[in-house]
C-alpha cells in the first residue's frame, strides 16, 4: 500500500465520538462495514502526521543554516548585520566607525565579514563582563555626617 502524495489527501478533520464529545470517556464505534474505511482514514491521518512533522524538521534544519551563517553572503550589510546581533543598523554602523566590531570600507560603504563577525561574537561570549563603576572615584562625596 503505497503512500498518496499530500496533494491527494484530503484536509486533516477531528472524528467526534458518537457520544457527541470530543473528551468523552465513552468507546468509539465504528460498524464493521466501517471498519475499512475508518483503518484507512487512520492511515492517511498518521501519514499526514508524519508529513507535517518531517517539514517541521526542515524547517528547523533550515533556521539552524540561517543561524550558523551557512546561507548568508561573505559580506554583510549594516542592516544584515543588525538583524543577526538584534540591534538597528545605525548602531552597527557606530561599532564599525570605533572599531568594535570588524568591517570592510568598498566606496562608500561599509561592509562586515560575515567569517570574521562570527568569531567576534564567539570572542566576545567567552570575555568576562567588565564591572565598571558608574562614576569616578574623584566624583564620590562622603555623605557620613561626621566632620
Amino acid at each position: 500500500m503505497g503512500r498518496s502524495s499530500a496533494a491527494e489527501r484530503r484536509p486533516l478533520e477531528i472524528l467526534r465520538r458518537p457520544e457527541g464529545g470530543l473528551g468523552e470517556t465513552g468507546p468509539l464505534v465504528v460498524s464493521p462495514s466501517r471498519a475499512d474505511a475508518a483503518r484507512r482514514d487512520a492511515l492517511e491521518t498518521l501519514h499526514q502526521l508524519i508529513d507535517a512533522l518531517t517539514e517541521l524538521a526542515n524547517e528547523r534544519s533550515r533556521e539552524d543554516d540561517v543561524a550558523s551563517g551557512h546561507d548568508l553572503p561573505l559580506l554583510l550589510n549594516a542592516a544584515e548585520t543588525g538583524q543577526l546581533l538584534s540591534v538597528s543598523r545605525a548602531k552597527v554602523l557606530d561599532l564599525a566607525a570605533r572599531g568594535e566590531i570588524p568591517s570592510v570600507r568598498i566606496g562608500g560603504s561599509v561592509r562586515i565579514p560575515r567569517d570574521r563577525l562570527t568569531a567576534w561574537i564567539a570572542e566576545q561570549a567567552q570575555v568576562e563582563p567588565k564591572t565598571t563603576n558608574r562614576l569616578p572615584t574623584w566624583v564620590r562625596v562622603n555623605r557620613s555626617h561626621e566632620a
